[in-house]
């Protein structure tokens, strides 16, 4: 185990038998935290050993230094198969672990005793998948989904307490904008990845993105002890609808691949076709190139890039931005990420157009619609970043609004850009009933009620 890994899980261990000291238990039983985390750890060490794979000498000796036992591979495997360990029920006894260090925090006894928890058991796990020098693909997709559920439950639990107050972010999945000082100091990763949890929906997506960003950290610990790595593509697909969340999760990709080391800017360069192609001859390869150099060392995002080659008449140039862009990726393949974007069907034609595409973009993140209660959680956050209430009868005429438009979602359906738009248009509604009022009081100022919501047509 690494030293600095080893201290991590040091200072998790006093945690623990702090929490055991001053009588938190795990679940209505007496278990002791203690030895509930060293168990889970365990537990959670096997799993990911044999999933896929038969547990390896380095995996068995790093498992019994762990636990400060030789165990024999004959005797792992019986924990394996007398525990039926799948990844649901391992994942179930860190949200049970999560409990107790919530409840502490919110009493005070440990100050950010979730953040701890859920960093300890991040970096301990990726020491372990990092032991052996094998690809980790499905390792790391297993960490990443259990990151994600811990986050997640902790940040419920402690908002539920009012320990920790709800996220606010803006319609469109996006956390809420700081104050612009004159240099914004740059975000640390477990920022970018609260930010990333505090946005509406997306669970598959997150998952995906934390099991993203713990490859690349594995990778990162497997170089720097000697061990090669076969080259990964970091070039992503994103699939879905518009107002989905696909130009704000890149956004924070970006930062975290920087954090990670794996890009030196960190930077997002949003584009698409009129932004790459020229209309005369010889420009597009000039204006396409020219885009690529602003963001290397960043991410490149294209949205709507299935319109580059959706066209193929005489004058139009959008393979020429496709061929433009590939050339310049595998110039630039240790410090450019590629993100294409689009609907599902047709970024299967774009992919199927240029053979150069296909190996290049292998990693697919569907983005799906949102649904009726996720929109109108999108519409209250809005209200609530602007000090607003809701009667409890308009809210329900929100619901059923935001039902209307999932059920039917006519050609114009955007997602959170239409709970952006509605918030937009209520705001106008309730600006126009106020108005005429002499002296309106706080009260009023503050509450949207039926009238502004009522009618209202996106």
């Amino acid at each position: 185990m690494d030293s600095k890994v080893r201290q991590t899980y040091q200072r998790l261990t006093e945690d623990c038998v702090l929490l055991d000291k001053k009588g938190y238990k795990i679940g209505t039983g007496q278990t002791p935290v203690q030895s509930f985390t060293k168990l889970a750890l365990l537990r959670l060490f096997c799993f990911l050993g044999n999933e896929g794979k038969p547990l390896s000498p380095a995996e068995m000796v790093y498992i019994s230094d762990f636990m400060g036992t030789a165990y024999t591979k004959d005797e792992l495997m019986r924990i394996i198969r007398a525990d039926r360990l799948t990844r649901d029920g391992v994942i179930d006894s860190f949200i049970m672990l999560c409990a107790p260090f919530a409840e502490a925090e919110a009493d005070g006894v440990l100050p950010d005793g979730t953040g701890r928890l859920i960093s300890a058991v991040n970096e301990v796990t990726l020491d372990f998948i990092a032991c052996d020098g094998n690809t980790a693909a499905e390792e790391t997709a297993t960490l990443g989904r259990l990151v994600f559920r811990m986050r997640n439950f902790t940040s419920s639990w402690l908002a539920a307490s009012g320990t920790r107050a709800p996220r606010k972010p803006p319609a469109e999945g996006e956390a809420a904008p700081a104050p612009a000082p004159e240099k914004k100091p740059e975000k640390t990763l477990d920022a970018l990845m609260e930010e990333l949890n505090s946005l509406v929906g997306l669970e598959m997506v997150k998952s995906e993105v934390y099991s993203l960003s713990n490859l690349l950290r594995v990778r990162k610990l497997r170089e720097e002890r000697g061990f090669s790595q076969p080259k990964v593509s970091m070039h992503l697909v994103f699939t879905g609808g518009p107002g989905t969340g696909k130009t704000t999760v890149a956004r924070l990709l970006a930062g975290i691949y920087k954090c990670l080391g794996a890009l030196s800017g960190g930077q997002l360069v949003e584009v698409d076709r009129a932004g790459l192609v020229s209309g005369y001859v010889g420009q597009t390869a000039i204006k396409t190139r020219q885009v690529c150099e602003s963001a290397l060392g960043g991410v490149l995002f294209i949205d709507e890039a299935y319109s580059l080659t959706s066209s193929t008449g005489q004058n139009d140039f959008g393979m020429e931005a496709v061929d433009t862009v590939l050339k310049f990726m595998e110039d630039n393949r240790d410090d450019l990420v590629v993100i294409v974007a689009g609907y599902t069907e047709l970024m299967e034609q774009f992919l199927a157009s240029n053979p150069g595409l296909r190996s290049r973009f292998n990693k697919f993140i569907d983005f799906p619609d949102y649904t009726a209660d996720e929109l109108t959680d999108i519409f209250l956050l809005r209200l609530r970043s602007y000090d607003l209430k809701i009667e409890d009868e308009a809210l329900e005429v929100v619901r059923r609004f935001f039902e209307d438009r999932c059920e039917s979602k006519p050609e114009t359906f955007a997602n959170a850009r239409d709970a952006r738009n509605y918030f937009e248009r209520v705001l106008t509604r309730q600006a126009d009933r106020l108005a005429p009022m002499e002296a309106p009081t706080d009260e009023e100022l503050m509450t949207i009620t039926v009238a502004d919501v009522v009618g209202i047509i996106l």
